[in-house]
């Protein structure tokens, strides 16, 4: 079984290996005589940072609905039968057999899955040769999501994996167009220096507006970035939804919302009690916001956000625009979907994969849906609907 470990790892991307390297010895250490798609779930999902459990929690942004999950994943490895085999008994070919636990069928078809879905990504995308194809991460976590067993325990948890599936999928096409971005930037940036002078920005298109609106009626979202590769671009087409409501050219139900900036620098060095006037201040509109008006709380460039921290470093002094951040996080996902009052704000790509990915995620916090704007004829949308 070492030959047949070793050669299936070899059609996996070094990521991925790592991953089912780890479920092996989960296994092991268990005394399972297989490894299975539990194992391998289970194994993704303790990865601090991982993009199961950044899925996961976009899904249930409290932290202990990650650690039920974790925890119904510990109850059904447990139900496993364990390994009867005593290695020190027996030959030593048996006892370096018993060493090893066995690829289980249903992983073996989640591989399969993962190599047929990454088999057709390339022939799409006009990739690498399909011999040298190799399963990557993110491929491998949407396959073990849909197997049953994985399923079940989700469901349990109370998650539901297709959405998880989801917020996988968005994720990586997120990253995948920040670095195709990032890359277009460097590759260019001699000309970049010389255009600038002369930038014609993308006009703004009115289905982006109505794009925004529409995910301000759908009001399990109380919290959207609208991300694209162009700040001045994402702007221009808050400014066009503004004036969309200023107008009253929206659904009778957001007729009588109105938009507020807040502008997070002004509380970079503030007391404690400033933020907590502010703080007061935006509860009073939320509650508002149950008895016909609604508001819009809008923050702007998120940039400014990761240069600030990225400034002022790690500190054990009171830092007022976090405990700002954390409240505005519990204010908007505390109104719930009774209440009209919701949280805009703005982001490149790359600022948003810092969003993302920070400890603790920006993402999490605020409890963001990502409304992406394409550039010039590329169409991109991450907007799916709950």
């Amino acid at each position: 079984m070492r030959t047949g470990n070793c050669s299936l790892q070899q059609g996996l991307t070094t990521e991925a290996a790592n991953i089912v390297k780890q479920a092996i010895t989960l296994a092991k250490r268990r005394g399972h005589a297989q490894v299975t798609p539990l194992h391998v779930a289970n194994t993704m999902l303790s990865v601090t940072n991982g993009l199961l459990r950044t899925a996961c929690l976009q899904s249930h942004s409290h932290p202990l609905q990650c650690k039920a999950l974790e925890l119904c994943f510990n109850v059904a490895l447990n139900r496993l039968p364990a390994t009867t085999s005593n290695p020190m008994l027996g030959s030593h070919h048996s006892q370096s057999q018993s060493q090893y636990p066995s690829i289980s069928n249903a992983l073996v078809a989640a591989f399969k899955r993962a190599q047929a879905h990454q088999r057709r990504g390339s022939i799409e995308n006009q990739q690498q040769p399909l011999l040298t194809v190799k399963i990557e991460l993110e491929q491998l976590i949407i396959s073990i999501l849909d197997d049953p067993s994985v399923s079940r325990v989700m469901r349990e948890a109370g998650f539901n994996s297709t959405q998880v599936k989801t917020n996988v999928e968005q994720a990586v096409s997120l990253e995948n167009t920040s670095s195709h971005v990032s890359g277009k930037s460097k590759e260019n940036n001699n000309q970049d220096k010389v255009s600038n002078k002369a930038l014609v920005l993308d006009p703004i298109r009115v289905e982006d507006i109505n794009c925004v609106v529409d995910n301000l009626k759908m009001n399990q979202r109380k919290s959207i970035v609208v991300v694209g590769e162009c700040v001045t671009n994402l702007e221009g087409v808050v400014k066009g939804v503004m004036e969309k409501f200023d107008k009253g050219d929206v659904d009778e139900s957001l007729k009588d919302v109105k938009f507020i900036s807040l502008s997070l620098c002004d509380f970079g060095n503030v007391s404690r009690l400033e933020v907590e006037e502010k703080v007061e201040e935006l509860k009073g509109l939320a509650k508002k916001s149950f008895h016909g008006k609604g508001y819009v709380l809008y923050l702007g460039d998120l940039k400014w956000l990761f240069d600030y921290k990225k400034q002022q470093g790690i500190s054990g002094y009171y830092c007022s625009i976090d405990h700002l951040v954390m409240e505005i996080g519990k204010l908007v996902n505390g109104v719930g979907e009774c209440g009209k009052f919701w949280l805009m704000c703005v982001a490149t790509f790359q600022a948003y994969m810092r969003c993302k990915n920070g400890q603790p995620s920006l993402e999490t916090i605020w409890n963001l849906h990502p409304i992406t704007i394409p550039t010039g004829s590329l169409r991109l949308s991450l907007i799916t609907h709950r």
